[in-house]
């Protein structure tokens, strides 16, 4: 029979693009362990249509999987004739009739893991390697399932989640049906071979595990789709009840210096691109900002070039991002998801030898850099870099650009997005040889809009369109200095110069923002409209004249080189990388210091009164970005420096460090993150305000030891956690202080 992973399944339409490369390896071994998942599914119908869930069988990252397919008669009645022709040439499928097939059957022997999956189901390409994941890295769980979309609802996600124990168990809404189960907890429970006839309820299963004493967890990512299933197909189930109360198993929190699980039980290898790379991009999360987006524009460049990326982010976070890179890559694992914090190393590790790996990005995750030397270390055939944007001397004396510097020797090379950074880790002490600038590129064509139609557009918004109209657009937080803005807006006015202000972005200091616009009495000058899509980001600034970002610390701003490209006029903080963008010919830097204020008023107040002079520099700002901030300019550089820092990996001398000395690294950065975690949960919990406090009132300490023990309910937990309680909660939490 022939190789299975010959046959040509386009990916699943649900779940973005997944490409055709991820395909077993069997080059070495001769043969893949094809055993230690088992995915079983029923047929009982002649319309029984396994087709979509093959194709999302046959997209997966994880290759090692067995097929079983049970029906009640011969094959030929029960399956489509084109489709059992097709199955035939995949070793991996197996048609046993309900007859023939019991628990001393020799396809029960190897498999570790099941997955139960009916006809009516199909899966994310990552939905089995997070299954098995999930279950090595707790053992405290009997079996995992995810959220997932319900067609018969209309394609509403269901998140319904297992920590609600008998409540998810009572709740009469339809539940998932993929789940991933060890095998020795179902063949404990369950009386018959077929676990998953067509369509049927997993309720009653659960039910049995639950008296068993076995519980599972949620992956709380939407992992799978389940189709309706024909009524012909739909078997019968009575409401089970549990004999015994639910179990409620926790997460396992790592111990302190916790020993570094090494090795797995399993192997994934996958062939190597013969297309171009395979490209790891280590992140920290997957939000709003410039940082993300210049990721996603490097990513979306690797692709187009026929290259794989695979996505790890390390925090637990709100990934509000996540869709936009899985229109890249369906390759993302968000590690806290479904990981204990003592297996991210040997998870990553797994990762680059299962993809074989040629280069892995560190792109701002601190815990990256301090399993830098251990990662480096045991896959010495792999090329690290690292991607940096802009010093930050309140965090860290530098963050991440200063572990640019100190894991300089375990990188093979360190990219940066300015000269002033470059300059900036030479000046402690880093190799300048070693770092390489790659300006970021803009890909965004500007919104054009005649006279007539900009007036148009300004009135919609409610602007005087005879006025200067002023743009900003950053995360309302310390870096982009808001309050400062509101300041300069205040000065402004009161200087007589007649103005809009477009205040584009979200953070936690808008609501103190919005506070002193209503202070200043700026609320006819100033329309505070919250995030916008990019593509009306693009259209706001067609009816902009100048950018005023009166920011901190820049790295050069993603704001700045849309901003330019438009033809809007940046009147910016001379910080960072801002002065090799924005010179006298294209804009004004002002310096921080005690009369900045004045600085932008006049240099605003001169833009307002002379058209001309802002249309000269909106001029020279299309053309200098035209001529050398495109997107394919950076993806140029930046496959020049990927070539170049392989070349540098061939020469460094391996391995790196001795294989116990990388290993205590790190077991330390490991213990680091685990106490980091605690204190924030710490600070978060018993600091009414964001100032620390020694003393807490009596009071709040009270309705803090009630909710705690309010928590240990299921119930309780699971309704204080919904986002809408925490909210309220917050507010309160104002009110009380």
């Amino acid at each position: 029979m022939s190789n299975s992973m010959q046959h040509d399944f386009a990916p699943d339409s649900g779940f973005g693009k997944m490409t055709k490369r991820y395909q077993a390896d069997i080059s070495e071994t001769g043969a893949l362990a094809q055993d230690y998942v088992l995915v079983i599914s029923s047929s009982s119908d002649a319309s029984t249509d396994f087709s979509d869930l093959y194709r999302s069988l046959c997209g997966q990252t994880f290759q090692a999987w067995k097929w079983l397919i049970c029906f009640d008669k011969s094959e030929e009645q029960v399956l489509n004739v084109a489709f059992v022709e097709t199955l035939a040439g995949d070793e991996r499928v197996r048609m046993v009739s309900r007859a023939e097939l019991t628990f001393g059957h020799d396809i029960w022997v190897r498999p570790e893991y099941l997955v139960l999956a009916d006809a009516a189901t199909t899966f994310d390409p990552t939905f089995i390697e997070k299954g098995i994941w999930c279950l090595e890295s707790n053992p405290e769980f009997a079996f995992c399932n995810s959220f997932g979309v319900m067609t018969a609802d209309g394609g509403v996600t269901n998140r319904q989640n297992l920590i609600e124990g008998k409540y998810y168990l009572d709740n009469p809404h339809a539940k998932v049906r993929g789940i991933v189960a060890r095998k020795s907890a179902i063949l404990q429970v369950s009386s018959h071979v077929i676990i998953s006839p067509d369509g049927r309820d997993p309720t009653p299963l659960l039910v049995s595990l639950a008296d068993a004493g076995h519980w599972g967890f949620t992956i709380a990512e939407c992992l799978q789709t389940c189709g309706n299933v024909p009524e012909a197909q739909r078997v019968a189930t009575t409401p089970a009840i549990p004999l015994k109360p639910v179990p409620a198993p926790q997460r396992r929190y790592p111990s302190a210096y916790e020993s570094l699980p090494e090795g797995v039980g399993f192997e994934n290898p996958l062939k190597r691109n013969a297309n171009g790379r395979r490209v790891m991009f280590l992140l920290p999360w997957m939000v709003e900002g410039g940082a993300d987006r210049v990721n996603i524009d490097l990513i979306q460049g690797l692709v187009a070039g026929g290259a794989d990326v695979t996505v790890c982010a390390t925090l637990d976070a709100d990934h509000r991002w996540q869709d936009r890179f899985a229109e890249l890559t369906a390759d993302i694992f968000v590690l806290p998801n479904f990981l204990s914090l003592s297996d991210f190393p040997r998870f990553l590790l797994y990762l680059i030898a299962s993809r074989q790996m040629d280069t892995v990005l560190i792109a701002g995750s601190t815990l990256g850099y301090q399993l830098l030397p251990y990662l480096r270390t045991i896959a010495s055939k792999t090329t690290f870099l690292d991607l940096c944007h802009t010093e930050e001397m309140h965090w860290l004396n530098g963050g991440h650009p200063r572990f640019g510097v100190g894991y300089q020797d375990a990188l093979d090379m360190n990219v940066v997005s300015t000269r002033h950074l470059s300059e900036w880790m030479a000046q402690r002490n880093a190799d300048a040889g070693k770092i390489r600038v790659m300006y970021t590129g803009i890909k965004s064509h500007p919104v054009s809009l005649s006279q007539a139609q900009r007036a148009e557009t300004q009135r919609s918004f409610g602007l005087d369109e005879h006025a200067l109209t002023i743009i900003f657009a950053g995360r309302m937080c310390n870096q982009k200095r808001p309050l400062k803005l509101a300041e300069i807006l205040h000065a402004l006015k009161q200087a007589g110069v007649r103005f809009n202000a477009l205040i584009i972005g979200e953070g936690e200091l808008r609501s103190e923002f919005e506070g002193l616009i209503r202070q200043y009495d700026l609320d006819a000058e100033v329309h505070v409209v919250g995030a916008k899509p990019h593509a009306e980001w693009l259209s706001l600034l067609a009816i902009s004249d100048v950018l005023l970002m009166p920011s901190e610390y820049e790295g050069i701003s993603v704001a700045l080189l849309e901003s330019m490209a438009a033809g809007v006029v940046p009147v910016v903080a001379d910080v960072g990388g801002q002065d090799e963008l924005v010179g006298d010919e294209t804009g004004y830097l002002i310096p921080h210091g005690a009369d900045e204020v004045s600085q932008y008023v006049e240099v605003l107040r001169r833009l307002s009164l002379d058209a001309s002079m802002r249309e000269r520099k909106a001029q020279a700002c299309r053309q200098l970005i035209e001529a050398h901030y495109t997107a394919a300019a950076t993806q140029r550089q930046w496959l020049q420096i990927l070539d170049e820092a392989q070349v540098n990996r061939a020469h460094a001398p391996q391995p790196f460090l001795p294989a116990g000395l990388a290993r205590e690294l790190a077991t330390t950065a490991l213990e680091n993150r685990r106490v980091t975690s605690y204190l924030d949960y710490l600070y978060s919990t018993h600091c009414l305000t964001n100032d620390a406090q020694t003393e807490v009132p009596v009071s709040g300490s009270i309705s803090r030891l009630l909710i705690a023990r309010i928590r240990q309910y299921r119930v309780a937990k699971y309704l204080l956690d919904k986002p809408l309680i925490q909210n309220i909660l917050r507010k309160l939490k104002v009110l009380v202080s």
